[in-house]
């Protein structure tokens, strides 16, 4: 009899309803747009102040991302390394894979920044009162900063030179105000 009890026990549960999964709340996935942006948020940014190490130091994840593909930070194989050069689509896919990975521009040339044009206006006033004699604004549609060029239509050498002698600090003393 207790076998019996024990078929029909073992047969109840095999027929009966399995119980409920646990609801688990699930994530919602943001428009591309908002992806787009917040991935740009996360992205590392240059600062106007910045030495050649800290900007180095700030280009190391992105040129090791580069390498985890075998390229360089230009999308090349490496000199000396008798690679082949990649296809078109290998530097696509790396490309995009470590564009995360790419430092964004200081806020104070970024494009996005409705006060970029200001600030490259400040920044070639201070160069002109440094003597610098051919220096214009440099904000050509599509590029991702607003800038300033230095030299002119030619190429004068000592408004170039004299414009990356003070660049630094007019871009420092323009940011200020």
């Amino acid at each position: 009899m207790k076998k019996a009890a024990l078929v029909l026990l073992l047969l109840l549960a095999a027929c009966s309803k399995p119980a409920a999964e646990p609801e688990v709340a699930s994530i919602q996935t943001p428009s591309s747009a908002a992806t787009t942006s917040a991935q740009q948020e996360q992205r590392p940014r240059e600062r106007l102040d910045m030495t050649p190490e800290d900007y180095e130091a700030l280009q190391a994840p992105y040129h090791q991302c580069m390498a985890g593909f075998g390229l360089d930070q230009k999308g090349r194989a490496p000199e000396g390394s008798g690679r082949p050069q990649p296809a078109k689509e290998e530097v696509d896919k790396a490309l995009k894979a470590c564009e995360s990975k790419t430092p964004l521009p200081p806020w104070e040339k970024d494009v996005t920044n409705p006060e970029a044009l200001d600030f490259a206006n400040r920044v070639v006033q201070c160069l002109r009162d440094k003597g610098v004699r051919y220096v214009e604004v440099h904000n050509e549609p599509g590029a991702e900063i607003v800038s300033y060029a230095l030299g002119g239509p030619n190429n004068d050498a000592a408004s170039i030179t004299l414009g990356l002698e003070h660049a630094k600090e007019c871009e420092i003393a323009s940011s200020k105000k």
